[in-house]
């Protein structure tokens, strides 16, 4: 069995299968509770610190709650607008979220976009797999040469505070000191905390994973960070489950796929292709002047025909 979570902060459509579930996180401090999902503030949890670890906080969940979900063979993490495309769907390279890489801007989910995370191509890419990332980034593309470099840009982030991850690391786990120094002196990150696992991976990853946050967040003082300074713990995630990725890469048994993946514009979940209005969408939004607009009114002018078609 396969169990894939979905994390939602705010309400949006529901995506859900046999595989895909959604999980609403922050629901400790939430002025409402969604209908239809799992909760991260039940059992052994960390709910009240999602303002700080983000959607890490669905993934403690599921590690301190595995048997709720029925312990799943394998299991996994995306976004509610953030998807693997399991049929390797390639995406347009004049829309990516970041420069030359392998998560592109999809405007609307249609029917046709469902088919790329349906159960039946998700099984199908973890066939003789152990584990599944976004395609590695590199952050060379942002003009840094480094993923260290790449935190201090990163808004509000204090790159004193990837410093003491770092320390932290190699203080806890001496044995992953190579990884950590590659992650500090290269320029491949793994994005995004998106990731599917066997079950004993994810469970080591996990135990590697918030130890280190546990650890860390003990040492920075974050009383007087405003909301988007103390996220820091969410983007470390991403830095562990590199340094964790590079130490599977090591391992001659572990066999890992690697992933192109969505950035989904729109909430609305539309029933048809809508390919012209897709098209129009992302290209007016990523043009300027003159084409910009008349690219917008074509935009409203193809939406507005099928307001009438209904």
């Amino acid at each position: 069995m396969t169990k894939i979570f979905i994390s939602y902060h705010d309400e949006h459509p529901l995506i859900r299968s046999e595989i895909l579930t959604p999980i609403q996180t922050g629901c400790a401090q939430a002025s409402k509770l969604f209908k239809g999902m799992l909760r991260d503030d039940t059992g052994d949890n960390i709910s009240i610190n999602n303002s700080r670890y983000n959607e890490l906080t669905a993934q403690y969940w599921v590690w301190k709650n595995y048997d709720k979900i029925g312990s799943p063979d394998m299991v996994g993490f995306m976004h509610y607008r953030r998807h693997f495309m399991f049929d390797d769907w390639m995406g347009n390279p004049d829309c990516c979220w970041l420069p030359k890489g392998n998560v592109y801007f999809v405007p609307f989910m249609t029917s046709e976009y469902m088919k790329h995370i349906a159960d039946e191509e998700i099984m199908k890419k973890l066939t003789d797999c152990d584990c599944l990332v976004i395609k590695p980034y590199d952050v060379k593309n942002l003009q840094s040469d480094t993923c260290r470099i790449q935190y201090s840009k990163l808004p509000k982030q204090d790159i004193n505070n990837f410093d003491i991850l770092i320390q932290t690391v190699k203080e806890l786990y001496p044995e992953y000191t190579l990884n950590t120094e590659r992650l500090c002196n290269d320029s491949i990150q793994y994005l995004c905390n998106m990731f599917v696992m066997r079950k004993d991976l994810f469970f080591e990853y996990s135990e590697f994973c918030f130890k280190v946050l546990q650890k860390v967040d003990q040492l920075i003082d974050y009383s007087k960070m405003d909301e988007q300074a103390s996220r820091y713990l969410g983007y470390f995630g991403e830095f562990l489950l590199t340094i964790f990725i590079f130490e599977l890469e090591k391992r001659k048994n572990i066999k890992i796929k690697t992933s192109n993946a969505s950035f989904i514009l729109s909430d609305n979940i539309i029933n048809t292709s809508l390919s012209n209005l897709c098209k129009y969408y992302i290209e007016y939004k990523l043009s300027f002047g003159k084409k910009r607009l008349k690219l917008k009114q074509e935009y409203k002018k193809i939406k507005r025909e099928r307001r009438l078609e209904k």
